[in-house]
């Protein structure tokens, strides 16, 4: 258990380095802007998600998509 709080502290640093370098998203004034901000953001996640899931996968683990009854 202790190896793998190591392993995720050091990956969830390395995804905020990459929040850190990049770039600012600006909303703008339009709904336009706003939406086009929404999806730049969304796909910013997917990549800080990827930086991840990556991190871990070289470490030795795997991520299992599990599904939450409602």
């Amino acid at each position: 258990m202790a190896q793998f709080q190591q392993d995720d502290a050091i990956c969830k640093g390395e995804v905020a380095k990459a929040k850190a370098i990049a770039a600012p998203i600006y909303m703008g004034r339009s709904l336009v802007d706003a939406m086009e901000a929404d999806m730049l953001e969304g796909q910013r996640n997917n990549a800080l998600r990827q930086i991840m899931v990556g991190c871990m996968a070289q470490r030795g683990y795997s991520m299992t998509i599990v599904a939450v009854p409602q």
